[in-house]
């Protein structure tokens, strides 16, 4: 080739350094070649807490493996490497190295479990490889936001706790609220969120008794809770705990409203069947960050979906939708950073969305400030056999998550 003049050879320079500009991009990100982009996917899968595992981490391969049908990304196909990290912090540790160092992932989606997914924090901001969370939503893994995270599809439990206080004051027009919560960082976020909104309305916590996750005689608060004779009580208990709540409040006749957090009630149906009393559950109402009942006209297109994907899980757990969220997020983030995809651009393209999903009770929505995926939660009543939405949402304005 001969350049003739200088004006030549200053378009030759430039079309080099682009070309060259362009090798170096990709030879800074793992995981992004012309014809795939891989993505590190995991969850527990086996272990006391699979529940909450396993329908998320397929219901997301099945939304990457749909978007691969339709053509990929940018003419990209989505690579899945799954693992199972048993809701277990060290597991999640190792396999985030593993997904960078070995398996040379381009993003890390994953986790159902806030304490686990908190432990590779580090690590996968040290690297500057994007991770975006599969399900958990505990508030230490969004506050504060750090540049290469993103999570609580399912709400933090600031977004929890605020939902759920909002719908005792509004909904049930409550005044006295009687709280139950977990002795951890949890239970505490949900609180002072809770304790926020009710000072702001007004409304007065009579009673805040907090208890240990493995607890199994709640004989002692639940007294303590009767005796503050609140309008309206409130657990934000995970499962086991929070039968022994509902079943203690009706044997000591208590006919106030229960409002149960969702990580309580995982399966409504199972929760009654342990429950063993449905006139336990004649007054009784949980969260969810849903827009509807998993059959309801909102929800069936992706329950549909699932069980045609997954004719082995005909009814899956309340957690599946949450696997298609974020990977409906992780997505749209991939076509808004361009064919010329980098780690960064991911992240940037990620701080602009606002995506309704047609799944959840509100639009997610991030930003340069923000990881926190939803601030909104539905109300369902709950008689021990049939699920009711109620009208409305109850939002959260990102007030304190700190206990007073």
């Amino acid at each position: 080739m001969t350049i003739k003049s200088l004006s030549q050879l200053k378009i030759f320079s430039v079309f080099l350094a682009t070309a060259l500009c362009a090798g170096a991009t990709y030879a800074a990100d793992p995981g992004v070649t012309d014809t795939e982009i891989v993505i590190g996917l995991h969850a527990p899968l086996s272990g006391p807490l699979a529940a909450f595992g396993q329908d998320p981490l397929q219901a997301a391969k099945m939304w990457y493996e749909d978007i691969n049908k339709k053509g990929g990304i940018h003419g990209r196909k989505i690579r899945v490497i799954a693992e199972d990290d048993k809701c277990n912090a060290n597991e999640v540790g190792a396999l985030a190295r593993k997904f960078v160092t070995v398996d040379k992932v381009f993003m890390i989606n994953g986790g159902s479990c806030t304490a686990s997914v908190v432990g590779a924090q580090e690590f996968v901001n040290r690297e500057k490889v994007p991770f975006v969370m599969l399900n958990a939503s505990g508030d230490p893994a969004v506050f504060p936001a750090t540049r290469y995270v993103f999570g609580a599809f399912p709400g933090s439990q600031g977004a929890i706790g605020a939902g759920i206080m909002g719908f005792a004051i509004e909904g049930l027009k409550g005044k006295r609220i009687a709280y139950i919560a977990h002795n951890d960082e949890y239970g505490a976020s949900n609180y002072g969120a809770a304790k926020a909104l009710a000072d702001k309305a007004g409304a007065q916590i009579v009673a805040y008794e907090r208890i240990a996750l493995s607890i199994t005689d709640v004989t002692a608060p639940m007294l303590n809770v009767r005796a503050s004779n609140p309008d309206v009580i409130i657990s934000a208990a995970y499962p086991a705990p929070a039968v022994l709540i509902a079943q203690k409040a009706a044997e000591y006749g208590m006919k106030q409203p229960l409002v149960q957090a969702i990580q309580g009630i995982p399966a409504p149906e199972v929760f009654a069947k342990n429950v063993g009393n449905n006139d336990a559950l004649k007054n009784f109402y949980y969260s969810a960050p849903v827009n509807d009942l998993p059959d309801g006209p909102k929800q069936i297109k992706w329950l549909e979906m699932y069980k045609k994907a997954y004719p082995d899980r005909l009814v899956p757990s309340v957690f599946m939708v949450y696997g298609i969220s974020s990977a409906m997020v992780v997505t749209t983030a991939l076509e808004k950073a361009g064919k010329n995809l980098t780690r960064e651009r991911f992240v940037d393209a990620m701080e602009t969305i606002k995506l309704d999903s047609g799944i959840m009770a509100a639009p997610f929505e991030f930003g340069k400030g923000r990881r926190d995926a939803l601030r909104a939660q539905s109300i369902f009543k709950f008689d021990g056999v049939k699920s009711t939405l109620m009208p409305g949402f109850y939002t959260w304005d990102g007030s304190t998550t700190s206990p007073k």
